[in-house]
């Protein structure tokens, strides 16, 4: 058996071969467990490989096995896509877990003039992808309706409003908003304003119904102008509460619970403008669990979802399927966490001076 060569000379399987006396061939076959190898012969050579510290030829390998070792991911088409926290953190874990396999991920952006759809058929059509995870899904969604009908394996990270065919992971928003509802109750709001997030979109639509629902079984007021929709971005959420302030002190309401935490901070930005005190005045709360949440001023009440865990979740799943490709879809419901800090309180009177108006 000869030497070893310099650590600093790269380690080939022509080295390995030299290094134990084996054909390249050999060496090959035992390195990717072909069962005509002796059980012998292969922990040999693996363990050669791991000692000299043998690495595969990423292209190598991927020819030898036929797949790209890629997965995909256009960035949803909207106007906060680049500056949003929760969907940068998904990317982050997502990345993360793809690259434990020595898997790649391509992000691409949708250039003007064109659609996810198109950038998604582009990916499938020139083999650059092996699978997509998509995120922010519609309720009804053009996206998951092609990648049906594709064959390309995927994972959603969300779901529309038909989602027994295809493997998702999601957070149970419509229960997170009862929850939500609940606390405030039990703290003794009864008056509970809702900035929504655009109702096309399945998460928003999902938290809508949960406070809607929450709101009419446990009693509580919606009144003239407390569900706003369409509130997607701090400015948006700002001037949605600047609407809510206008509404006459008798009736206004004593607690906002907001789609996100982007929204729920532009929310506060809006009362401390009125020189209104956010957890004493008015309680706020968000939805994201978002870091940016501890250092505002009071710390957000918020429901916690995991986005990094969400992302490297959304690694494993479709990794299984472009590796092991299940006879059924995979389907993962995860509950938010209700993470109480300064900006809920009870309000500032009983409930029952609360029924009769006023602060």
């Amino acid at each position: 058996m000869s030497k070893p060569s310099s650590r600093n000379e790269p380690m080939t399987i022509a080295r390995l071969a030299q290094h134990l006396g084996l054909a390249e061939g050999t060496i090959s076959r035992a390195l990717n467990n072909y069962p005509d190898i002796a059980e012998k012969t292969r922990q040999r050579v693996q363990k050669a490989a791991r000692e000299m510290g043998y690495r595969p030829s990423s292209s190598a390998r991927r020819l030898a096995r036929g797949v790209i070792e890629t997965i995909g991911f256009v960035l949803p088409t909207c106007r906060t896509q680049h500056s949003d926290p929760f969907l940068a953190e998904i990317l982050n874990g997502l990345a993360t877990e793809l690259s434990l396999h020595d898997w790649d991920l391509l992000v691409t952006s949708v250039p003007d003039g064109h659609d996810e759809v198109d950038v998604i058929d582009r990916l499938v059509g020139s083999n650059k992808v092996d699978g997509f995870v998509i995120a922010r899904t519609r309720r009804e969604d053009a996206r998951v309706n092609y990648l049906r009908q594709s064959g390309v394996p995927f994972v959603v990270q969300g779901r529309t409003d038909h989602p027994d065919d295809y493997s998702w992971l999601d957070i149970d928003n419509e229960q997170a908003f009862v929850e939500a509802v609940t606390y405030l109750r039990g703290l003794g709001h009864v008056k509970i304003a809702c900035l929504g997030g655009d109702p096309t979109m399945n998460f928003a639509w999902q938290r809508r119904s949960g406070y809607l629902r929450a709101m009419a079984e446990q009693n509580g007021h919606i009144g003239v102008g407390y569900l706003i929709d369409g509130i997607t971005d701090e400015l948006t959420a700002f001037r949605a509460a600047q609407r809510l302030l206008a509404i006459t002190e008798n009736d206004r309401p004593t607690a906002l619970l907001c789609v996100t935490d982007a929204v729920a901070i532009g929310a506060m930005h809006a009362l401390t403008r009125a020189g209104l005190r956010v957890g004493e005045d008015i309680s706020i709360m968000g939805f994201d669990g978002l870091p940016i949440g501890r250092a505002v001023q009071p710390a957000l009440t918020t429901l916690h979802q995991d986005s990094y865990e969400i992302g490297r979740e959304a690694g494993r799943m479709v990794l299984d399927l472009c590796t092991n490709p299940p006879s059924a879809p995979k389907q993962t419901l995860w509950q938010a966490k209700l993470t109480p800090r300064a900006s809920v309180n009870p309000p500032a009177q009983s409930p029952a001076q609360q029924n009769k108006g006023g602060f």
